[in-house]
């Protein structure tokens, strides 16, 4: 079941930060979306390592979306 929702099509947007880009990429190819709410796993994940995550999606993920989906836009035909 994990394996499954870690896949490109599956729901749980998990691995290394090139993994998720790729996925949110993926999805924002089928459903043009212009928001995407994040929630962390609080369970059993230690706190330094919650934060780590964090970190990295707000230092290297979310940055790289927004270029691209902007870089998207600007090259997308008009009409």
């Amino acid at each position: 079941q994990y394996e499954a929702g870690a896949t490109l099509r599956g729901a749980n947007f998990v691995g290394s930060p090139q993994q998720v880009i790729e996925k949110i990429l993926f999805q924002y190819e089928i459903f043009e979306h212009d928001r995407f709410l994040v929630q962390f796993s609080l369970g059993s994940l230690p706190h330094d390592k919650l934060m780590r995550s964090i970190e990295l999606f707000g230092t290297e993920v979310a940055p790289a979306i927004r270029d691209e989906v902007a870089r998207r836009k600007v090259s997308a035909p008009s009409g």
